[in-house]
């Protein structure tokens, strides 16, 4: 019989279970420790994680809410800035048809309204307020309404008999809306209570 040599250390000894049945034996036992960590979950704890994804949702609802009024905000500006992109242009125009409307009442003072020059004049105006028009812009109506503060502004109040009081009686300068919107109004003077006589005597009172 051979000996073993002095300080040469036996070989170690190989589990001969086949390591399919090895998973199998492993696999009862990892599920029992997941059963014991859950069961060391307190209802506190689980209450406090439900109030967590609560509150995560909610705030999850308010985020998504406030991203689509955003978007809503923006394609309206967007819509506006294409529908009002000619604004700066037609309010200097403004200036222009009042300049017509001023040379026509001084041409109708001196000239017969069969005159060609007063007759051109008249169709040259209505012709730029119907091409302004396409794009939008129309006059206010001023004279005989109701005082309007979003388009009439108030130069002046006049007594007035005739007509109940804030009510428009003659236009100083047409105002004009762009589709609907007033981009000026229409400077007007406006009906005021008729003055009292100061000699009109005050009733005596019965003694």
């Amino acid at each position: 019989m051979s000996r073993r040599r002095s300080g040469q250390k036996p070989e170690d000894k190989q589990d001969p279970t086949p390591p399919e049945e090895q998973e199998q034996q492993q696999a009862p036992l990892e599920a029992e420790a997941g059963e014991s960590e859950a069961a060391e979950i307190a209802p506190e704890d689980i209450e406090q994680l439900r109030d967590q994804r609560d509150d995560l949702r909610d705030r999850l609802q308010r985020v998504s809410a406030d991203y689509d009024n955003y978007k809503k905000r923006i394609r309206r500006d967007i819509e506006q800035s294409r529908e009002f992109a000619n604004e700066e242009l037609i309010k200097a125009l403004l200036g222009v048809l009042d300049d017509m409307e001023r040379a026509l009442e001084a041409a109708r003072a001196d000239h017969d309204e069969e005159d060609p020059l007063l007759k051109g004049m008249q169709i040259v105006h209505d012709n730029a307020l119907a091409t302004l028009g396409r794009f939008g812009l129309e006059p206010i109506e001023a004279e005989g309404k109701p005082f309007d503060p979003d388009k009439h502004a108030a130069m002046m109040q006049q007594p007035s008999e005739d007509h109940p009081p804030q009510t428009v009686l003659r236009e100083l300068q047409k105002g004009y809306l762009l589709k609907g919107r007033t981009i000026r109004p229409a400077a007007v003077v406006v009906s005021a209570p008729p003055e009292k006589d100061n000699d009109e005597q005050e009733p005596q009172q019965e003694s």
